[in-house]
């Protein structure tokens, strides 16, 4: 009888470290703009902790966009998201032209923008636009 309860509670707690342990799968929405160009619109899965990579080729096929994510689970002023490090190199016939980075911080549900200022014109060469979903 006690073995099987030591047992239980042993088993109880390996199973609440390794679902702790986890890294947690998020869904992420971006809308990303370079050089002011019309936004490509991204929706990709996030793990924290990995690389996600998300490529689109114009229609002629001459030019890649390729957006890398590296995505950590992190918290900011008690509000849970994505520490995310964002990387978009354009690529024209096998050329790599443009390549922008920025981290931002993307709560949970909630819409975060950069790279825009109030007016909404582009400060720089990136603009961004996430929303961060827990999968």
């Amino acid at each position: 009888m006690n073995s099987t309860v030591v047992s239980f509670i042993v088993g109880s707690f390996f199973f609440s470290c390794v679902s702790w342990a986890a890294p947690a799968n998020y869904k992420v929405s971006m809308r990303v703009g370079l050089k002011g160009q019309s936004p490509i619109s991204i929706n990709t899965i996030a793990k924290s902790g990995k690389k996600s990579y998300v490529s689109q080729f114009s229609d002629d096929g001459q030019t890649e966009t390729l957006v890398t994510v590296f995505a950590k689970k992190s918290q900011v002023m008690k509000q849970d998201g994505l520490l995310m490090n964002v990387s978009v190199t354009k690529r024209v016939r096998g050329e790599m032209k443009i390549q922008e980075k920025a981290q931002m911080f993307a709560p949970e549900n909630k819409e975060t923008e950069f790279g825009t200022n109030s007016r909404g014109k582009i400060s720089g060469n990136l603009s961004l636009a996430v929303m961060t979903h827990r999968l």
